[in-house]
């Protein structure tokens, strides 16, 4: 058993509909109904009476539900216990992100912060995890700040006033090709089929890809040749000449000749910002001060080209 069936268990319980408990999990509805279907036969017993909309839980789901929820609260509880001794010393902070911002994003960001609130040590966390996840990290205590991707396709559930953002920069999302190979005709209704380079498909940057991509003439003609969840593989994939592939800003800065690239079209690109969050509960002075220098960089994007 996982924690995260539990977790699901509790949102699908509160929601009425897995739809909607989907879209607060990230995970896709099958992904999930499956994950339910897991938990279920893990304790033996259905815990959903599926014929009712909404659903609604069975005796046996609302007698397991007063446990489930306090063994995700015993669960975060002694994570953050144990989190105290990992800590590198007082005048420190821990973040969590997702990998790509860690490899160049946040090494600049916590340089420039340096200058501004003075130093600090810092833990960077970037491993998969749910956004709820993320934020049950603020909430407890667990890490101080979440960075992470915004999309406006892919609007995240959260309450404001529990966990304020800013949001600190805007990157440009854009198809390549490596440089070294033909151009690839995507915008050619005549061509053939595309070789693509694609995101998997539970991760962030794939959800982005069904909004962008859902009405484009070349949909038809992409053809998946390689699938990573990570962007710096994909980066790679391209480099070496597989198909097209959306890259952000963050891997490929600047002129991407510099990274044997070329770019196919601006045509189809579009924005991602990057946002950072904290719980409104934790009053460390240091978090404070770092927020207040966040606040002034805060920027704001109105749309996407």
């Amino acid at each position: 058993m996982e924690l995260k069936w539990i977790e699901d268990f509790i949102c699908v319980a509160e929601k009425g509909h897995f739809a909607q408990a989907a879209d607060i999990r990230f995970v896709t509805q099958s992904a999930l109904s499956r994950r339910i279907q897991s938990l279920e036969l893990w304790i033996g017993t259905p815990l959903f009476d599926r014929s009712e909309h909404p659903i609604k839980l069975t005796a046996a789901g609302r007698e397991f539900i007063k446990t489930a929820r306090h063994i995700v609260d015993q669960s975060y509880e002694a994570r953050e216990i144990a989190n105290e001794y990992s800590k590198i010393g007082d005048n420190s902070i821990k973040i969590s992100c997702l990998h790509t911002l860690a490899l160049k994003f946040i090494p600049n960001l916590i340089s420039d912060l340096h200058q501004q609130a003075g130093p600090f040590a810092a833990t960077i966390v970037a491993d998969a995890r749910t956004v709820e996840e993320y934020l049950n990290s603020l909430y407890t205590g667990a890490c101080d700040f979440f960075i992470s991707y915004d999309h406006v396709s892919i609007p995240f559930d959260v309450d404001p006033l529990q966990f304020p953002s800013i949001e600190i920069a805007a990157h440009h999302l854009r198809p390549y090709q490596s440089d070294q190979i033909d151009p690839i005709p995507l915008l050619d209704s005549q061509g053939g089929s595309v070789p693509y380079i694609e995101y998997s498909g539970t991760s962030f940057m794939s959800r982005v890809f069904e909004q962008l991509l859902a009405k484009a003439p070349f949909k038809k003609r992409l053809r998946t040749v390689y699938r990573a969840s990570l962007v710096e593989s994909m980066l790679t994939a391209t480099q070496q000449g597989f198909g097209i592939a959306w890259l952000p800003e963050t891997v490929v800065p600047g002129d991407p000749a510099d990274q044997q690239l070329r770019l196919v079209s601006d045509q189809f690109s579009t924005i991602l910002t990057i946002r950072v969050y904290r719980s409104a509960s934790n009053d460390n002075p240091l978090i404070n001060a770092i927020w207040e220098e966040l606040e002034k960089s805060e920027v704001r994007t109105s749309g996407q080209p």
